[in-house]
């Protein structure tokens, strides 16, 4: 009779585990996008900043490709308007 309320008891325990850890998904992916941004608004500053270096010029690429994948945005345009609203409104 223990045995079945240890292992019930454990199964709960399991259940409420992993309704945690799938309610937590959406607040990585969104804090994921958070740091994408703050990465890419800080690399548009940088390269304001400096002359056109070739090195920032490529990560900034890069980041935009990972940005425009992520969210579905296909523009430059479209990826700097999403990031500069995600950006000042996390602040």
């Amino acid at each position: 009779m223990g045995d079945s309320f240890q292992k019930a008891f454990l199964f709960v325990n399991c259940m409420a585990l992993c309704v945690i850890a799938v309610q937590l998904i959406p607040f990585s992916r969104e804090k994921e996008l958070s740091n994408f941004c703050r990465e890419y608004y800080a690399l548009t500053k940088e390269k304001d900043e400096l002359s056109q270096n070739s090195k920032i010029s490529s990560k900034l690429v890069l980041k935009r490709g990972v940005i425009s994948k992520k969210t579905g945005l296909n523009t430059e345009k479209n990826v700097d308007d999403f990031c500069n609203s995600f950006y000042f409104n996390q602040q």
